[in-house]
């Protein structure tokens, strides 16, 4: 019989997947938005630099914001595995609980 706490960790577990699909989606649009900027500008550099001069403290904030980004999803990477192989020692406990128990019958 599974407790609370396995349920919880099953709960977590599929949130963290969620969320990892839709950042992966973001990661993709952020990408696209990145290549059409590229695009609007391939034609006219001193208007890129312009931009560019303009908007540096953005694009820096962007750039740090990029980092923390990465960073939390392959925590959440980490996480998912941390709680898969917590899940699969519950498993393995469960077993071998129940492996005993019918030796004990038997």
């Amino acid at each position: 019989m599974k407790d609370k706490y396995y349920y919880v960790l099953k709960d977590c577990l599929s949130s963290r997947q969620e969320w990892i699909k839709n950042i992966e989606i973001f990661f993709k649009f952020r990408q696209l938005k990145e290549k059409a900027e590229r695009e609007t500008f391939k034609n006219n550099l001193i208007i890129y630099l312009i931009y560019k001069a303009i908007n540096l403290p953005t694009i820096t904030l962007n750039f740090l914001s990029k980092i923390r980004q990465y960073s939390e999803y392959n925590k959440t990477l980490l996480e998912i595995e941390i709680i898969r192989q917590e899940m699969n020692k519950y498993n393995n406990d469960q077993q071998i609980n129940n492996g005993s128990k019918n030796n004990a019958k038997s």
